[in-house]
């Protein structure tokens, strides 16, 4: 089954922001969504120029109640910024013709629980959720 077919059965959450937001737009649309652990940075032309995490979002968020900081955590806390800045450019993405097995074999690789689907243009198609897969393969065995 390739990426396409199972995000057409199983759409995932897939969230963009642009890439002039600030920390507090990007962090209330976070929490707009409970489970929400990705967002993806758009430019103007819809396409991804980079990932943000959940957990990097919340370090940056609580920074003033670590006891040490990086230099960078506080140029980021003192001057504020916006989402391209915070954005890591370099991320690991999936291919809407990509096999489903390969996609789940890098989600394991690197410990990742969605897998964002970028087509040819640069724009987020969906995510596969690991989470979503495995109730999948779990209630096919059981059923079989």
């Amino acid at each position: 089954m390739t990426v396409a077919e199972w995000i057409a059965q199983h759409p995932g959450l897939a969230v963009t922001v642009p890439c002039d937001w600030s920390l507090e737009q990007i962090v209330n649309r976070m929490l707009e969504e409970p489970y929400l652990r990705d967002l993806y940075v758009i430019a103007e032309n819809r396409r991804v120029v980079g990932h943000l995490s959940h957990k990097k979002l919340a370090e940056l968020v609580l920074a003033e109640h670590r006891p040490m900081h990086t230099r960078r955590q506080f140029m980021h806390r003192v001057a504020g910024g916006t989402s391209r800045e915070f954005m890591d450019a370099h991320f690991v993405s999936a291919h809407p013709d990509e096999e489903l097995d390969n996609v789940l074999h890098r989600q394991l690789e690197h410990d990742m629980e969605d897998m964002p689907v970028i087509d040819d243009q640069g724009q987020l198609v969906g995510t596969v959720n690991l989470s979503t897969v495995l109730r999948e393969f779990y209630r096919d065995d059981h059923e079989a």
